[in-house]
C-alpha cells in the first residue's frame, strides 16, 4: 500500500502509516470457475455461494442469493414436495452466466499494463460519449429478473 499510495496528498500516507502490518486483513477473491451441474441433489437443494459462489465485482452475490431463495419457495408449495428439479432449471442458466459476467469486470478491474488499462480505460469513456447509458444497458439481463408465482396457500 505504500508503495503503491505513498505518494498521494494527505491524509492518505498517513492513514496507511498508522497500520501496522498485524492489523492489515487481506481476502482472497473466490469464485466457482468450473459450474456444478445442478443445486440440488435428492432432496437437498444448496443456493447462494454454495450453489455459485461469484466476485464481487458486480455487487450480485447475495442478490443471487435472494433470488434462488425465491424460486425454491415457489416450487415448494404447502404441503407438497418441493420440486428441486425446476429449481435448478430456473436457476442454474442465470447464475452462470452472473458468475462468468462478474469474473470478466473483476478481469477488466484488474488490469496491470499500463497500454491494458488505457484501452480499457478509452472504450469506456467511449461507450460513454457515444451511447449514454449502453454500460447500464449491460447490466438489463441482471436487472429485469422478475420472480415466479408463488404456490398459492390451500
Amino acid at each position: 500500500l505504500k508503495r503503491r499510495f505513498g505518494g498521494w496528498h494527505d491524509p492518505i500516507p498517513g492513514l496507511i502509516g498508522s497500520v501496522s502490518l498485524e492489523q492489515v486483513l487481506h481476502d482472497d477473491v473466490c469464485w466457482m470457475a468450473d459450474p456444478l451441474p445442478a443445486y440440488h441433489h435428492g432432496r437437498v437443494a444448496i443456493l447462494g455461494d454454495a450453489a455459485h459462489a461469484m466476485t464481487p465485482h458486480l455487487g450480485q452475490g447475495a442478490c443471487q442469493a435472494i433470488e434462488d431463495a425465491v424460486v425454491l419457495a415457489s416450487v415448494a408449495g404447502p404441503g407438497t414436495t418441493p420440486d428441486l428439479a425446476a429449481y435448478t432449471a430456473a436457476r442454474l442458466r442465470r447464475t452462470q452466466q452472473v458468475v462468468r459476467d462478474s469474473y470478466r469486470a473483476m478481469r477488466l478491474s484488474g488490469l496491470t499494463s499500463r497500454p491494458a488499462i488505457a484501452l480499457r480505460n478509452a472504450g469506456v469513456s467511449l461507450a460513454g460519449r457515444l451511447g449514454p447509458g449502453l454500460m447500464l444497458r449491460q447490466l438489463e439481463p441482471i436487472a429485469s429478473w422478475t420472480p415466479p408465482p408463488l404456490h398459492p396457500a390451500p
